[in-house]
């Protein structure tokens, strides 16, 4: 089979264009997560000054305070999923690098580091919050990642892909018919 030259320039082109192009690709989708991360925060600031009822000084000040630990968070949520990728790839068997081991630790580390973090982020909140406002805020953080979240499992779902809920018979739960 023979290509002619226009063929040939074509195909040159389109892989140098893609191979070009791909690094631009994460810094797109780094650039969307930064986006994603900015608005969840401009969400959160909304709610949490309403469920905190605060005045535009003090809600300033607490989120102040908050940016900086916001900024470690997302970083070591980052690094989370990163190390993440690398155990699944490790789990299914494929290479990895750097040992499974010392990524298996660092995976845990991180959790840990990120309870660090919102003690830290509590004491910092102390300066201005009252012992029943930083309940509030506790309480408030636990929901919203929680809601987030849920948000984040039913986008990934779609909307042809929702799981129907089974009814509730009397206080038990009704049987699960089979699939069809």
């Amino acid at each position: 089979m023979r290509f002619s030259r226009e063929k040939l320039v074509a195909l040159f082109v389109m892989v140098a264009v893609l191979t070009v192009g791909m690094p631009g690709w994460a810094a797109m989708k780094e650039d969307r997560e930064a986006r994603v991360a900015e608005k969840l925060e401009a969400i959160r600031n909304w709610k949490l000054m309403d469920v905190l009822n605060l005045s535009q000084d003090r809600a300033e000040k607490v989120f102040m305070i908050l940016r900086p630990f916001d900024l470690r968070r997302r970083a070591l949520l980052q690094e989370r999923r990163r190390v993440r990728r690398a155990l699944v790839r490790a789990a299914e068997g494929k290479t990895v690098k750097g040992d499974v081991r010392r990524l298996a630790r660092r995976y845990l580390a991180i959790g840990t580091e990120l309870a660090k973090l919102r003690e830290e982020e509590l004491r910092a909140l102390e300066k201005e919050l009252t012992p029943r406002e930083e309940a509030k805020y506790l309480l408030f953080m636990d929901r919203f990642r929680l809601e987030v979240v849920r948000m984040l499992i039913r986008g990934r779902r779609g909307p042809g892909l929702q799981f129907p809920r089974r009814p509730m018979v009397k206080g038990k739960r009704a049987p699960v018919s089979p699939p069809q």
